[in-house]
């Protein structure tokens, strides 16, 4: 070790001499500094405009040690490409150019000591250049309330690993030539390709594992968004002697010429050993998983894991059906984007569950959706002229795709409405797992979670809405209807995406029926019949939950069956003229007891923080008032405050005209506050009965109801929020820097400029003493 040592201080002493790493330093450290001074001053100048127009603004949205992190690195991982080769190129070459390693050689040193001190010496010169970018991570931890100090030491432990794979490839190419210059090129190639291999090829399934495990920059990605894995760890420990040894290899073949072959033997049987260990590290449920962030980002949601909890490990097959006729399909879902699949989306739900094989099935077919846009692109083209040359601008073999015809033989896919699909198969039983339109068309953690309970569960979840009475339609995706939150395939935050079916009957033609978890009636607008109210009674008496959207000129339809439990839709609409919107449009505030419904994110952080919550946007509400009996609790879920400029129209309302007056000749009202939604619970039993009213349903269509946060969240109360799975983050603490601007700025010339300088200074000084000596 003394021999080790010693080489590797002569080797230190040499780079602190060389002009070359003296202004790789006085580079890297000034632009880091730049970069990290900067930014500072943006966040803080942003902080203090926003903190001047809001005395109560508590930061911004997102992490702010994430947001300076990412500035920083993202220039690490640009300049260490370029330094590395100038650092390495003359390691080992050095000594052949002048004749030294004949010395080496012949003084008792071994092969061994020779290539470690080597590698020793470039290590602790790295840890210079790490030790730059840990100054900054480090100073920001201090400057941000709450920081990400764990995530902090993960970049620096990536770097200290992928810096020193680098550094180790460099040694290995710097025994190759007697040129420097040349070994700083090939080391620059071998980089640039390193970085670039996983992009090559992607559509060759040998090829595309091979160049994924050599993609030497996709392995700290993890690390570096504080997710360590003893994968990438075992990775770069495997780099790194993968290319020492070779190094060993190929300066004992030049003191000791050995035979071509046992050459190869000796590179082949080290690659093999490299290769096997990687391998084997790396499978599913043999990889150890730390999450270094405050909030557990890159960690499933406690819920999210419990429905995974709910599996046996028995194996989850997963097929993914992609078709070659859609862009979206096309961008995600082909060969050549695979491994972005499998380790981007699955990976998560993989570190919980390894028994999960994939399979993938390729099509093509022209859909009532896609035809218009092939035809007027390809013209007089048949369908199989078309797949030839779509496959041939993608650089894919036509031979993969199956016809329609084949394909439906297998599964029929033209009901699910999209043409990038997953189907899970768990014990027999299958269910679709949908993508979306856009540039990130994968599930969100609740739909996986939600499809995982439908694999596991013994009874399906429906709740059944009720038709014959032109109610809003749950098929249909029109401004005023249902559909997008219930049905719609195609929907992010639909019923039938979060794990629950949702179904029409009719009271007229048959009994509601006893399994169903919940019933909806969606504004009616043609009156019950005598036998159709008491079927909803008798349904409520039974302890049967509900959902209950009334409106105004309508509330008669519905005010019998809601009578029976306390509820009292009164006559009139709300109406709170404003300049900018129709009187009878206006926004309303969930309460306290409305924000508890579910955990929707603006609703869960109204829970955590007492802060905002959701609100809804009303369309001609009108009032209820109520009153507790037959042992039900009833709570105000959406209400408006009374002011003087809202109130009960009674009277004739034109809603494009002039804006209404308060008229109490008329029959107006005003009230201290104006009831739009309430909740319901009763005990029956062991069961807690839950229902809902509201005096408008216009706040759940379409075109209101994407707005406010609200999403499902009256759906999921009555299915004793079991449904959707709600896997929200808490709120990032460290948003807001302890340093004013104008310190920013101060900072920005002593850290960046001074600080630099000096350093600048310092290395001229010592490398004029040396060259004087």
């Amino acid at each position: 070790m003394k021999i080790i040592y010693k080489i590797a201080k002569a080797e230190l002493r040499n780079l602190f001499y060389s002009p070359v790493a003296w202004f790789v330093i006085f580079l890297f450290f000034l632009t880091v500094s730049l970069i990290f001074t900067k930014s500072l001053d943006f966040i803080s100048n942003m902080q203090e405009a926003m903190s001047d127009l809001d005395s109560n603004w508590s930061g911004i949205d997102s992490s702010i040690s994430s947001m300076l992190f990412d500035n920083i690195t993202d220039t690490g991982n640009q300049y260490f490409y370029l330094f590395i080769p100038l650092l390495t190129m003359g390691l080992i070459n050095r000594e052949i150019s002048n004749g030294t390693i004949r010395l080496l050689y012949s003084s008792p040193v071994t092969t061994r000591e020779i290539v470690l001190g080597k590698y020793l010496g470039i290590v602790l010169f790295n840890m210079l250049l790490i030790g730059i970018i840990a100054i900054f991570l480090l100073a920001s931890t201090t400057l941000i309330p709450a920081a990400e100090f764990k995530l902090a030491l993960s970049i620096i432990f990536m770097y200290f690993l992928m810096v020193n794979a680098m550094a180790a490839i460099g040694l290995f190419i710097s025994c190759l030539t007697g040129y420097q210059i040349v070994a700083a090129i090939i080391t620059f190639a071998v980089f640039y390709l390193l970085a670039n291999i996983s992009n090559l090829w992607q559509q060759y399934d040998l090829i595309r594992d091979i160049t994924h495990y050599l993609a030497i920059t996709r392995k700290g990605s993890n690390l570096l968004k504080g997710l360590i894995t003893s994968r990438d760890i075992i990775y770069f420990l495997m780099v790194i002697s993968l290319f020492l040894g070779y190094t060993m290899i190929r300066l004992k073949n030049t003191q000791q010429p050995q035979s071509w072959s046992m050459n190869a033997f000796r590179y082949a049987s080290l690659t093999l050993i490299v290769i096997i260990v990687g391998y084997f590290t790396s499978r599913p449920g043999y990889i150890a998983y730390y999450d270094a962030t405050n909030r557990q980002t890159n960690t499933l949601h406690p819920a999210i894991q419990e429905t995974i909890k709910e599996m046996d490990g028995s194996p989850l097959t997963v097929t993914l059906y992609t078709n070659l006729l859609d862009g979206n399909a096309t961008s995600h879902g082909l060969p050549q984007n695979r491994n972005t699949y499998i380790w981007e989306v699955w990976e998560p739900y993989i570190r919980f569950y390894p028994n999960i094989k994939f399979r993938y099935e390729y099509y093509y077919d022209v859909t009532q959706r896609n035809h218009d846009f092939y035809t007027r692109k390809y013209p007089g083209k048949s369908l199989e002229e078309i797949v030839a040359i779509e496959a041939e601008m993608l650089e894919i073999r036509p031979s993969i795709f199956k016809t329609p015809e084949e394909m439906r033989k297998i599964i029929n896919l033209m009901p699910e409405d999209v043409h990038l699909v997953m189907q899970l198969e768990y014990k027999g039983k299958k269910e679709f797992l949908r993508t979306y339109e856009g540039n990130s068309p994968w599930p969100l953690p609740n739909h996986f979670a939600a499809t995982f309970k439908r694999l596991t569960r013994h009874k399906e979840v429906k709740m059944a809405f009720v038709t014959g009475h032109y109610e809003r339609n749950i098929l249909s995706w029109a401004g005023r209807e249902f559909g997008w939150n219930t049905t719609s395939k195609k929907g992010k935050r639909a019923l039938i995406n979060e794990g629950v079916d949702a179904d029409t009957i009719s009271l007229l033609h048959q009994e509601i029926p006893s399994g169903i978890d919940a019933l909806v009636v969606a504004d009616p607008k043609s009156p019950y019949s005598q036998e159709e109210q008491q079927k909803l009674i008798d349904y409520l008496r039974k302890g049967g939950n509900a959902v209950f959207f009334t409106e105004i000129k309508k509330q008669f339809i519905l005010a019998p069956v809601l009578q029976s439990i306390g509820v009292y839709p009164e006559n009139g609409v709300i109406v709170r003229p404003d300049k900018h919107e129709m009187p009878h449009i206006f926004q309303t505030m969930l309460t306290d007891s409305g924000n508890y419904l579910a955990k929707e994110l603006v609703m869960e952080n109204f829970q955590r923080y007492r802060k905002g919550g959701a609100y809804v946007m009303n369309e001609g509400a009108l009032n209820l008032s109520y009153q507790e009996i037959d042992g039900f609790k009833i709570e105000p879920i959406i209400s408006k405050s009374g002011n003087d400029g809202t109130w009960i129209e009674n009277g004739l309302l034109t809603v494009d005209s002039a804006p209404p007056v308060f008229s109490p000749v008329e029959g107006d009202i005003k009230k201290n506050e104006y009831v739009i939604g309430l909740k319901l619970s009763r005990k029956i039993g062991n069961k807690e009965q839950r229902i809902i009213v509201t005096g408008d349903a216009d706040f759940m269509t379409s075109t209101r109801g994407r707005k406010g946060g609200h999403n499902l969240a009256l759906y999921s109360w009555p299915l004793y929020n079991q449904y959707p799975v709600y896997g929200n983050l808490a709120e990032p603490e460290d948003r807001m820097v302890k340093i004013s601007n104008h310190k920013a700025r101060l900072l920005t010339l002593i850290a960046a400029y001074g600080c630099s300088a000096l350093l600048l200074l310092f290395a001229i000084v010592l490398l004029v003493r040396r060259k004087r000596k």
